[in-house]
């Protein structure tokens, strides 16, 4: 296998060679970040829709916990308790929830360096 090299080509100067060199080089690069923002624009897209899907898993979770505290509250009436009482034991017990949740993360990082 032999390449021929025409005289043209042998007799280009340095300077020529180094500016398309240049030339090739800034083409490269160029198609590199297009590729790597087509890249990215893939990944978001894809992380946008996990996100949103996530984000309906929480609000359907958070609607079925109001159900079931209505159902405990109302379960409390059906055992003879009084409505308002009912209700008040139920958003007592949530608030005491809260608030050990909020304590066990207020000693997440107590003693610890970040």
């Amino acid at each position: 296998m032999s390449v021929e090299i025409s005289t043209e080509s042998r007799d280009r100067s340095l300077k020529q060679v180094v500016h398309d060199l240049k030339g090739d080089v800034s083409l490269l690069v160029r198609q590199e970040i297009a590729l790597a923002k087509a890249e990215l624009k893939e990944k978001a897209g894809g992380l946008a829709k996990q996100a949103a899907l996530f984000a309906g898993a929480g609000l359907l979770g958070y609607v079925g916990l109001f159900f079931l505290l209505a159902a405990l509250a109302l379960g409390l009436i059906a055992l003879g308790v009084i409505a308002w009482l009912a209700t008040l034991i139920v958003a007592v017990v949530v608030f005491l929830g809260a608030f050990v949740v909020v304590q066990r993360a207020r000693r997440v990082n107590n003693g610890k360096p970040e």
